[in-house]
């Protein structure tokens, strides 16, 4: 992926919309400090639709999370049984991947980060594993979640935000954000925790995150495998300009 198509498809690509059919949130741009951009070398986390198969126990996913991605994941899974999911995704449809990690976390399911898990892939796919694998340039990017501060979230189309998080949808997929984070025992703020601070948008110029290892823990995400080491896989996302946040209770 070339370098800037990671922040064009986050502001060009991403929306709320009422009809919940894909779930993105997209964030106002500010002044901010001078920055390198995250530079995405797999253009396949992008795939519309996305290409998913199995093969050897293992559910291979590659491209963004969309409004029939579970359906077709559970077909996949009902054919044999598998032990690991591999994802390749810059994120989409959270309903889709609020389910997707429901049966990942109850199935007892690992997750192996091949190339890239960003935002609705983070938020629930990948603390949903039973084990967790990244690689050295595995990104594992947040920018937001459904709980997250209202301020940081645009509403595409006509309706005002309030009426948005009045929808009877928005409030279901609230709840139930909070209860798979109970489930899989993850604190809940995991997905926007730095957004709660006034220098949100000036720490974090494209609005995308990842946190060390040391602060999963503390959010509850264990059972992580690196290819080399944790701290090794730190110095390599710090070298492709990814930002860390930190924990927040």
């Amino acid at each position: 992926m070339k370098q800037g198509q990671l922040r064009t498809f986050f502001e060009s690509s991403s929306s709320v919309i009422t009809s919940l059919a894909m779930f993105f949130l997209i964030f106002n741009s500010s002044p901010c400090v001078a920055y390198e951009e995250i530079d995405l070398p797999d253009a396949s986390v992008l795939s519309d639709p996305p290409d998913i198969y199995i093969k050897g126990g293992i559910i291979y996913y590659n491209g963004k999370i969309t409004d029939t991605s579970y359906s077709e994941f559970l077909r996949l899974a009902k054919k044999s049984p598998i032990n690991t999911v591999s994802i390749n995704s810059i994120g989409g449809d959270a309903r889709n991947a609020l389910a997707i990690g429901d049966y990942i976390y109850k199935n007892g399911i690992s997750v192996d980060v091949r190339s890239v898990c960003a935002s609705a892939c983070a938020n629930y796919i990948f603390p949903a594993g039973k084990k967790k694998y990244l690689g050295n340039d595995s990104y594992l990017l947040w920018h937001g979640g459904i709980n997250g501060p209202e301020r940081e979230i645009k509403i595409s189309g006509s309706i005002t935000k309030s009426d948005f998080f009045s929808l009877r949808e928005i409030k279901e997929l609230q709840k139930d954000d909070v209860e798979f984070y109970r489930r899989i025992g993850v604190g809940n703020k995991l997905s926007f925790c730095p957004q709660l601070n006034s220098d949100y948008r000036y720490r974090f110029p494209e609005k995308w995150f990842s946190y060390t290892p040391a602060d999963m823990k503390k959010f509850g995400i264990t059972n992580i495998h690196y290819a080399n080491s944790s701290s090794q896989w730190v110095i390599s996302m710090r070298k492709k300009h990814v930002i860390f946040a930190t924990y927040c209770n």
